[in-house]
């Protein structure tokens, strides 16, 4: 907006969007009551590249080298990293960081700023903000100690590119009852001209009636529903924005709010439609190759990468694609991919493994103001050829200075471009001279819009993704610490699709002093199938907790109210409670009471390396027949036994049977006896799920520690009675 609108954040507080998107800032996000690191941006992961999430934040800081004077460790300073995080002190402090990343180099000055999200809505409210932005930023950096200091109601807005509104289904034509500061900033709206309206005001003359009534249709069903809508802002201009309503019900089950949490997606959109339009384009040259092959290879060349970049889908795949494809069809010594950053200051190759072969590392990192061919085509939009190594150092002089590479011969770069905005540039070099003809540079022009939406498309897919796993990661539960047994999981996405899914994992200590655990794994690996997810865990999560009563009681109360409340979605799952009798407290033992809904069955690894599959009659998945009946299983677990949940996503792959994934789960059990479940559940998913999943994959284990044993450091400090 234009003006400064009612109630607005002072100055520096709506500038902290620029500060976590827009500039290179290294974002991490803490649980503030555990002190762990759940998530980190991509320039954070570059600063600590070796550490797996979720991580205390102190290790954090020890894995990135984080200092606040040369061999100064921030985490024996006064202020560690856990007190940044903290907000303390409010305005941050500088430190520095033993590795390079994508914006920063090693050791470069750092201002690090915790900011918590206290009066966040959930679940960010359990979280803290923390940026580590570099000191050459100076107005950013004044902006964010600003904003430290003066409003922390509304850092939820400013930790997520996401806006999110609550309406209030129980009152007349459900008006909204809270936006957050980027639903401000998204609709041109203020939260005092919107609150008590119907957010149909975004609708507009153009706005798809088909649309609107698939939004409404799952609204009036109670589900979680995704839809894109052409809406319109204060000002009257139209954005494409990604809507998604979720209802939120109490333990008893009843809708008490709904919440939508909207993005731009414009961009995507308009990427969309630039796809289909090069393919439609690629599908013309083809049928124009077909009647004319005088064509020629750059005609087979934009042909076969309007094809292979199609099927990209991250920013590597379209390095490599220049490189496998574009040099190759043009008889290239080589090339590469270079990306802009989000301030438009300088450019990067993708990775340094996509680095021309023999070329000088300095050449990794491009300034965007710098005399070199590169900078030129990014600043003038327009693609730089130079027939030889005479004509470039003639154009640019001081390039002997950063080492051009050795045997050089003609030079291309193509500046990428979409719509209004420079994403980066392809460089493409051969061993001798070049004369380029009118139709060789327009097919290299052509190539470049190609690679541009490709670009485009896989930065969307990743922005996406991060998104998503925030999300999912928000809805896991955080694992209680009863005494003498530890419990720790694992959740990991699938390698496609939305990044989020209907596999979940919990467990509740219960006031008679035994422990609960589920594993469950709901139908869809999509969004609505994770809102079903938050639904079935919600009631589950209460049904167990509110009586004292065997598993198979418990689901069969959970069958009954998703019938009665009408809640869509099927799903496996199994519901275990761990108990111990006066009789098995005497023999050191405990009792494993559960029952089995359709779902894999539990595992059981004693102490000696032994596994032991908890085979039951099976019976059916919830969410058919209200009235199933269950049955309960029991088993007596010996000191030192460890319980496996998980999901199929563990087992079940592609080419391999049910039978054949269990063998190898108990193969591979059968060599961690003697692991912490740490060190266990990472050597599972090392082995079994692997980097590429192909569905979603969740595991719980817990162990009964000996009762006569002290209780080992990595299981936690236990429940106090």
């Amino acid at each position: 907006m234009s003006h400064q609108p009612a109630g607005a954040l002072p100055d520096g507080v709506g500038q902290l969007p620029a500060v976590v998107h827009d500039y290179p800032a290294a974002v991490l996000l803490v649980d503030t009551e555990s002190t762990k690191v759940v998530y980190v941006n991509d320039l954070a992961r570059q600063l600590a590249p070796d550490v797996r999430l979720p991580l205390d934040v102190e290790d954090w800081s020890r894995a990135a080298g984080l200092e606040v004077d040369p061999g100064s460790p921030l985490s024996a300073s006064s202020t560690p990293l856990t007190r940044v995080a903290a907000g303390d002190p409010d305005t941050g402090r500088q430190v520095s960081a033993a590795l390079r990343s994508e914006a920063t180099e090693a050791r470069e000055a750092l201002w690090a700023i915790g900011m918590p999200l206290h009066d966040a809505p959930l679940p960010l409210r359990a979280r803290s903000l923390l940026v580590l932005l570099p000191v050459r930023f100076p107005d950013a950096v004044a902006g964010v100690r600003a904003a430290a200091v003066v409003d922390r109601a509304h850092r939820s807005v400013l930790s997520s590119g996401l806006a999110m509104a609550i309406s209030d289904p129980a009152a007349p034509d459900e008006p909204l009852v809270w936006v957050s500061r980027n639903f401000e900033q998204l609709t041109g709206w203020d939260a005092a001209e919107v609150l008590g309206r119907n957010c149909r005001f975004l609708q507009g003359p153009d706005t798809d009636p088909e649309a609107v009534a698939n939004l409404r249709a799952g609204i009036a069903a109670g589900r979680t529903v995704s839809q894109v809508l052409l809406n319109y802002r204060q000002d009257g201009s139209a954005f494409y924005n990604n809507v998604v309503v979720s209802p939120v019900f109490d333990a008893e089950g009843r809708l008490i709010h709904r919440v939508s949490v909207q993005s731009d997606v414009t961009g995507q959109v308009v990427a969309a439609k630039q796809r289909d339009a090069a393919l439609a384009e690629a599908a013309a040259a083809r049928a124009a190759q077909a009647a004319a092959e005088d064509a020629g290879r750059f005609g087979r060349l934009l042909l076969t990468l309007s094809e292979a970049l199609t099927a990209t889908i991250t920013v590597d795949q379209v390095a490599a694609t220049i490189t496998d494809v574009v040099a190759a069809e043009l008889g290239a010594a080589g090339g590469g991919l270079l990306l802009a950053d989000a301030a438009r200051t300088h450019l990067r190759f993708s990775s340094l493994e996509h680095m021309p072969a023999g070329m000088n590392p300095s050449w990794a990192r491009v300034a965007w103001d710098e005399d070199s061919p590169v900078a030129a085509a990014v600043r003038t939009r327009r693609a730089v050829f130079h027939r030889d190594r005479e004509q470039l150092l003639a154009v640019h002089p001081d390039l002997p200075a950063r080492a051009v590479l050795p045997s050089l011969g003609a030079t291309v770069n193509l500046p990428l471009v979409v719509g209004r905005d420079v994403v980066g540039a392809v460089f493409l070099y051969w061993d001798q001279a070049q004369d380029f003809s009118a139709e060789q540079r327009a097919a290299l022009q052509a190539l470049a819009g190609y690679t541009a939406q490709a670009v485009q498309r896989a930065t969307l897919i990743s922005e996406r993704r991060s998104a998503a796993e925030i999300l999912q990661q928000s809805m896991l539960t955080r694992l209680p610490e009863p005494d003498h047994l530890e419990i720790r999981a694992r959740y990991v996405p699938a390698a496609v699709g939305e990044y989020v899914g209907g596999d979940w994992y919990d467990a509740v200590v219960l006031p008679d002093g035994a422990t609960t655990v589920v594993i469950g794994d709901v139908t869809g690996h999509d969004m609505t199938a994770a809102g079903h997810m938050g639904q079935l865990r919600g009631l589950l999560r209460a049904f167990a907790f509110d009586r004292l009563e065997p598993p198979s009681e418990v689901v069969s109360r959970l069958d009954r109210a998703l019938a009665g409340l009408h809640v869509e979605g099927l799903a496996t799952l199994v519901l275990a409670r761990i108990e111990q009798t006066e009789e098995d407290a005497a023999e050191g033992l405990r009792r494993l009471r559960w029952t089995n809904a359709g779902h894999p069955p539990p595992v059981v690894l004693t102490a000696d390396g032994g596994t032991e599959v908890m085979e039951s009659e099976p019976e059916l998945l919830i969410g058919l027949i209200p009235e199933t009946v269950r049955t309960d299983q029991v088993h007596l677990l010996p000191p030192g036994s460890t319980v496996l949940l998980y999901t199929d996503g563990l087992i079940e792959h592609r080419g391999r049977s049910l039978d054949d994934g269990l063998a190898d789960l108990r193969r591979v059990l059968g060599r961690c006896g003697g692991l912490t479940l740490e060190e266990l559940l990472d050597r599972l998913v090392v082995e079994l799920v692997g980097d590429s999943p192909e569905d979603d994959c969740a595991i719980l284990a817990v162990r009964a520690h000996p009762e006569d044993r002290p209780r080992p450091p990595e299981a936690g400090p236990g429940r106090i009675s």
